[in-house]
Order: C-alpha cells, then sequence, then structure tokens
C-alpha cells in the first residue's frame, strides 16, 4: 500500500498591528528616562553623607601664600611699634591684617603705620604677584585693619576714636583707603543719629505708658 503523504498546512504568521507597535515604542521612550533618573537617584544614594571634595580656586591662586610667609610676615609687624596686637589671616583667597595699635594714635599716625603695613606686606608678599589677578587666573584679596579700637563704644569721644582699612580686590589695579571712625558726611550722619536717638526715647516712652 501506498503511503499517502499528508501535506502540512503553514500557519500564517502574526503580524503585530499598529496599535502594538506604538505601545511597544512608548514604551522604550518612557523607560529610557525612567531608567536615567533612577540610576541618578541610585549614585546619589550611595553618595549620601560623603562630602563632595573642590574648591572655588581651582586653577588660581598660584603662587600659594604659605603658612611660613604669614608667620614672617606677622613678626615684621610686629616690629611697627606702638601696636596692641597684630594677626594676619589667611582665608577664603582674602589675607586679612587686623593692627590693634595704642589708643591714643592719632589720625596721622594710623596713617602712617597703614603705610608702612601695606609696604611690609608688598615686600614679602609682592602685590603684582599675590594680590592681581591675570587673565587666566584669580589671586588673593588683601585688607589691612589699623585701629585705635575694632569697637566704636569702646572710646567716649568719637573724635579720638581711629580706625582706617586699605583694601585691594584682585581684580583692582590700585588699592583704596577707607575711614571706618569718621562719617564721609557727618552732618548726615548727625541727622540719623539724631533720628535714632528720637526713636528710641519714643520706644522707651510707649513701653512706660503700656506698663
Amino acid at each position: 500500500m501506498s503511503e499517502v503523504k499528508k501535506e502540512k498546512t503553514k500557519k500564517p504568521k502574526r503580524k503585530l498591528s499598529r496599535s502594538a507597535i506604538v505601545l511597544i515604542v512608548g514604551i522604550f521612550i518612557i523607560a529610557i528616562p525612567v531608567t536615567i533618573f533612577l540610576a541618578i537617584l541610585g549614585i546619589s544614594a550611595l553618595q549620601t553623607g560623603s562630602p563632595r571634595e573642590g574648591s572655588r580656586f581651582d586653577g588660581d591662586l598660584q603662587p600659594q601664600i604659605q603658612q611660613e610667609q604669614i608667620d614672617s610676615l606677622k613678626n615684621d609687624l610686629s616690629t611697627l611699634g606702638s601696636l596692641d596686637s597684630v594677626e594676619v589671616i589667611l582665608s577664603e583667597g582674602q589675607l586679612k591684617i587686623y593692627i590693634d595699635t595704642n589708643d591714643s594714635l592719632s589720625e596721622e599716625q594710623i596713617d602712617s603705620i597703614l603705610t608702612s603695613a601695606y609696604n611690609k606686606v608688598n615686600a614679602a608678599l609682592p602685590i603684582g604677584t599675590y594680590f592681581t589677578s591675570t587673565a587666566s587666573a584669580k589671586m588673593y584679596d588683601l585688607q589691612i585693619n589699623v585701629y585705635t579700637t575694632a569697637t566704636a563704644s569702646a572710646i567716649g569721644d568719637a573724635n579720638s576714636r581711629q580706625y582706617k582699612l586699605l583694601h585691594k580686590n584682585a581684580a583692582e589695579e590700585q588699592y583704596g583707603i577707607d575711614d571706618l571712625a569718621h562719617p564721609k558726611n557727618p552732618s548726615l550722619a548727625a541727622e540719623l543719629e539724631g533720628l535714632e536717638t528720637q526713636t528710641e526715647t519714643s520706644e522707651e516712652t510707649e513701653s512706660e505708658d503700656g506698663e
């Protein structure tokens, strides 16, 4: 007997419908940003509690001021005479110098000490090298405070108090000097002081009436 060959029926291939294709593409589009977002969250979670190291002066402040230079400058400034104390502080790209002098010094004497202090800084740390920025790098700012007292109320007579501040931003070509003990406009200062006194007096009166 001859065998009867059975023909295999071919199953038709199923084609994805347009809606299915749109759904798959949409899933991929959503999955990409979600995956990135989850990865960022995971990295952030792993780095939680770890300090971020860095400095806003990366590539700047070259050459750097060393502690040995600060100590030497402080000793040199201490020889100016008629001083109570000298402090030299380097912080956040600023060199700040505080010179507390004898309370009896005049304004002319304070000016002389301020000039001498600036010259000593320039000799130890040349202004053009350490306190002047270039086109490619930021450098240090400089402050020199010279005063008979740092507190305005420490001396009864306001005119006897002296406080001069020499400041040079690294972006500036020249330094400036401010008089922090005396107002630039005395009449305006007196007017403001009178208004402040009147305000304090009225507040005290209201307080007494309230009692």
